[in-house]
Parts: C-alpha cells; structure tokens; sequence
C-alpha cells in the first residue's frame, strides 16, 4: 500500500448543495435513473461513492445544478 497512487473523488468535498438554491428543477424521473445507474456503478468505482452519496440527499426534489 506504500506505493498506491490517491485518486481525487470528482466532485469537490468543500462546496455545499443546497436543497434550493434558486435554480430551476429539472426531471425527477431522469435524475432519479441517472443517479440509480450511478450507485450501481459506485459498487466497481469507489472513487464516485462521495458524490453519489451527496447528491442521492437530493432525490426528492432535485435542481439544474444538483
């Protein structure tokens, strides 16, 4: 494990989502199967587990920018 090279998650850590931040909604159904082929793919991909987990908080009511 000395030798391992980190890879940085791609999303960043520091910025806050916020539940409504005055941008439009978008298609719940299309976010809802986007972010469902995204947890399936977290499983090979650990690397996406932190911005899958971030934005899955949004499953309800979800905006552009989520």
């Amino acid at each position: 494990m000395q030798d391992c090279i980190g890879i940085q998650p791609p999303m960043s850590m520091f910025e806050t989502l916020l539940v409504a931040d005055g941008s439009p909604k978008t298609n719940d159904k299309k976010y809802r199967s986007m972010l469902g082929k995204l947890q399936y793919l977290s499983f090979t991909r650990p690397d996406m587990t932190y911005s899958v987990d971030k934005l899955s908080q949004f499953n309800n009511s979800p905006f552009v920018l989520h």
